[in-house]
């Protein structure tokens, strides 16, 4: 015949009264060691992830944010100052984050890896 199954009560009465958990309750005094070990380092490597997560986030707010003051800077500025660096109204974001990977675009197979303003006409200069 088979035996019962025990319930999660009988389980944890029993390792109330033995003094261990449900985990470690087959395991000689090195396993857990060993066991709670471990544990410890993937709380900390979770830890760590988080963190991690947290400060990149922080970064990429700050960023955007630097980036809206700095489109902010130039669309505050006239046509004529714009003109003089050689912008136009419609080309304030490409000027602001040409520099950052895949924004600043490509006008045609002359640009391929490198990127070049957005106010440059290739087709025309060649």
């Amino acid at each position: 015949m088979t035996q019962p199954t025990q319930t999660i009560e009988g389980l944890n009465r029993e390792n109330a009264t033995a003094g261990g958990n449900v985990l470690s309750a087959g395991l000689d005094y090195e396993g857990q060691r060993d066991l709670e070990m471990r544990a410890r380092g993937a709380r900390a490597a979770a830890i760590l992830w988080m963190v991690g997560v947290i400060r990149r986030a922080i970064a990429a707010i700050r960023s955007h944010y630097r980036l809206r003051a700095a489109e902010d800077q130039l669309r505050r500025m006239s046509d004529r100052e714009l003109a003089d660096l050689g912008l136009c109204r419609a080309d304030i974001s490409y000027a602001v984050r040409q520099t950052v990977h895949g924004v600043a675009p490509h006008f045609d197979a002359a640009a391929v890896g490198r990127f070049a303003a957005a106010n440059q006409n290739l087709r025309d200069a060649a």
